[in-house]
């Protein structure tokens, strides 16, 4: 055999490779390992919380990058005046592979931004409570199409 017919074998042969690998990587399925689920108080239970929209990582990768953006950039405060008993939102971001809650929090939108309170034990009992601008209040609200109270 000649050199260019061994060159083109060869060439075919690692597109075939590539070309299998490629196909191999779009049929297999992609795992969530974010989710970020958007929730209010029922009307009738107000114990109860009923989860409206679901953002994951892989459908929405970036909804989910802004949202914890949102939450590192957030300022830290004490003493908040707002009704503890009624936030306007609540927004948990989960690892659903792992069963892990990551971030489990309460939003009250407030004139010049939103308080975030960020459950830091257990239970509700230990809440932080941190501070967001009005452009990331705008971002969650258009993101999840919030209608108000």
């Amino acid at each position: 055999m000649s050199k260019r017919v061994k060159l083109i074998i060869s060439l075919v042969i690692v597109g075939l490779i590539f070309l299998g690998g490629f196909f191999v990587g779009n049929i297999s399925k992609a795992e969530i390992m974010k989710e970020i689920k958007i929730g209010y108080e029922d009307v009738e239970n107000s114990s109860k919380v009923i989860y409206e929209k679901v953002f994951t990582d892989v459908e929405n990768s970036t909804t989910i990058d802004n949202f914890i953006m949102i939450y590192l950039n957030a300022k830290e405060i004490e003493n908040p005046n707002i009704d503890l008993e009624n936030p306007d939102m609540y927004i948990e971001l989960n690892n659903p592979n792992a069963s892990v809650g990551l971030i489990d929090s309460k939003v009250w939108f407030v004139d010049d931004g939103a308080i975030i309170g960020k459950r830091a034990g257990e239970s509700w009992n230990q809440i932080d409570f941190y501070k967001t601008d009005e452009s990331d209040v705008e971002y969650i609200k258009e993101t999840v199409e919030y209608e108000g109270k």
